[in-house]
């Protein structure tokens, strides 16, 4: 039998006598763990079976549904709370998903992470939330067994999709194409531009952070607008999301 470490820690793949439910049982602690130190909502869902072998206890906007809220039975249970023309869009994704198994190599397949914008409606209300997945045991021809899922709100307004490889590639979905493309930031972050939105992103003002960097105000203030130009963004939420999304810092 396989290291678990390695299991837990390199989706490595295997084939149904390997996937034994104690490994399983050991990956889905250490989740528990994960999940519990970050506040996350967090599940796990074996696709072969159609069935959530994990979730946590505090789930995301779940708590406060009622019955008529859901519109249909899914194994995600975020994918019940959603309009139909949200529910094609999302089945278009997963209909284009597995191209990407041919599109990468196998290790970057195995360690990518797929994020996805989408809105869920809660009491006649409707929320955007951050769908994060990546596979936690593959199966030997490839495709994912077992996956983790992780929940948060979104700062988006609309719908997207991207996934981020081990190797830096980023695939955009097309919403017009209807289909994954390779997508390229025009320009990297400074060193100087991620220490200051690391310092943005933990609520420091202008002014604290030219004080903690022993630059002045207005430099703070040139960084930011170059940080701006550099993600195509107007606001510093819709900064984090791209810094967050993309992995930038």
């Amino acid at each position: 039998m396989q290291d678990v470490n390695t299991l837990f820690f390199n989706n490595s793949t295997c084939d149904e006598e390997t996937i034994s439910k104690t490994v399983i049982d050991m990956q889905i602690k250490g989740i528990d763990t994960f999940a519990r130190l970050t506040n996350s909502t967090a599940f796990v869902i074996d696709f072969d079976r159609h069935k959530m072998l994990y979730r946590t206890d505090r789930m995301l906007f779940l708590d406060q549904i009622s019955y008529n809220d859901y519109q249909r039975e899914c194994e995600n249970p975020y994918w019940g709370l959603v309009t139909e023309d949200t529910l094609n869009y999302l089945l278009l994704l997963r209909k284009n998903y597995p191209l990407l198994h041919q599109a990468m190599d196998a290790e970057d397949y195995r360690m990518h992470i797929c994020s996805i914008d989408f809105p869920i409606i809660v009491k006649k209300h409707e929320f955007f939330i951050n769908q994060k997945f990546s596979p936690l045991v593959m199966r030997t021809d490839g495709i994912t067994k077992i996956g983790l899922f992780l929940i948060n709100p979104s700062t988006s307004n609309h719908l997207e999709s991207f996934i981020i490889t081990q190797s830096e590639i980023r695939w955009r979905f097309d919403v017009e194409k209807g289909q994954y493309k390779r997508f390229n930031l025009r320009t990297s972050l400074s060193f100087k531009e991620k220490v200051i939105l690391e310092r943005i992103k933990k609520g420091m003002t202008n002014e604290e952070i030219a004080s903690n960097l022993n630059l002045s105000v207005p430099t703070i203030k040139t960084h930011r607008m170059r940080i701006f130009k550099k993600l195509s963004v107007k606001t510093i939420a819709e900064a984090l999301t791209v810094i967050g999304n993309y992995n930038l810092i």
